[in-house]
């Protein structure tokens, strides 16, 4: 599918025996699409592999099974029914990718994996998420990990997404509601939107009366309506733990609010452009999260950066 003029997800049904961990990648092989026949491309993979929400959408369901299989792969569903990859689109294999994509087409892909390590974050007090556009593939996994753990040790987990649109929530937005939803009392969620895309207030409000496009005065969020043709995006955006705001987030003022609220031990995760995991770099450097720190009483900061890589 073609999410957006850089963004291609590929939907695989997943055989019943292959299973992943949260940050895992895999190389997808695919003849049709590749130069040479057997050209292998790593890409992280976008999808959950639990029953954590699929369980949740089957307590509810109260249609026939053909009903529900039409109903699952719609929407979020897929990134816990399905082998999910969002392929950022640049040149050679991943624009030949886009091609077929635009034109609603079907490959035949090979699997080989998963590969990489896979931390287990919810060992962490407060776990924070860092992305940009498609870095979601990384942290979103990593976000429902540890929602899935909430009865363990983790109190605070944290998601902040750097997207270009408003439209980019849909990629996700049904699974966000229904982590926000599963997550237990003892577990605090807070959901950071940030759409650096968006038009003035002005403007928006000109264009279309129903557009949410959060804006600042003096550093101050203020929240305006919601997004038009989304229920889903309603009920998102709607919840007390997600907020929406219009512009550039700023790592440095977001962690540091984190840290001082933090005790314990605390993980970030970021994956996106360099220019992000470089900000996120600069926030946690001395002595922000250093030993005088922790001596304060501050917590101890482990850093896991994923880095994008071009196909």
């Amino acid at each position: 599918e073609l999410l957006s003029e850089d963004i291609v997800r590929l939907r695989l049904r997943r055989p019943q025996h292959f299973h992943w961990s949260p940050g895992q990648t895999a190389y997808l092989i695919m003849p049709s699409v590749s130069t040479l026949p057997f050209e292998a491309h790593p890409f992280t993979i976008a999808s959950f592999d639990s029953s954590l929400l699929s369980t949740a959408k089957l307590e509810d369901q109260s249609e026939s099974s053909e009903n529900y299989e039409t109903q699952v792969l719609a929407s979020g569903a897929p990134f816990w029914k399905e082998l999910v990859f969002l392929v950022n689109v640049h040149g050679g294999f991943t624009k030949k990718l886009k091609e077929v994509a635009a034109t609603k087409g079907q490959v035949k892909v090979f699997v080989d994996g998963p590969y990489g390590p896979s931390s287990d974050l919810s060992s962490y007090d407060t776990s924070v998420s860092v992305a940009g556009g498609s870095g979601i593939s990384y942290t979103l996994p990593v976000f429902l990990s540890v929602i899935e753990h909430g009865k363990s040790s983790c109190k605070r987990v944290v998601f902040i997404w750097s997207i270009r649109g408003a439209d980019y929530v849909q990629w996700i937005e049904e699974a966000l509601v229904k982590a926000v939803q599963l997550a237990p009392p003892s577990l605090t969620v807070s959901i950071r939107i940030f759409d650096t895309g968006s038009p003035s207030m002005s403007q928006s409000m000109e264009e279309d009366s129903s557009l949410l496009s959060p804006t600042e005065k003096k550093g101050t969020p203020e929240q305006v309506v919601t997004r038009k043709g989304s229920l889903t995006s309603s009920m998102l955006l709607s919840l007390r733990v997600v907020k929406m705001e219009k512009g550039r987030s700023d790592p440095d003022a977001l962690l540091k609010e984190e840290i001082n609220m933090a005790s314990g031990s605390m993980s970030v995760s970021v994956c996106g452009s360099q220019g992000i995991a470089r900000a996120v770099r600069h926030a946690l450097r001395f002595p922000v999260s250093g030993p005088s720190s922790i001596l304060s009483g501050g917590p101890s900061v482990t850093l896991y950066v994923e880095s994008f890589g071009y196909a």
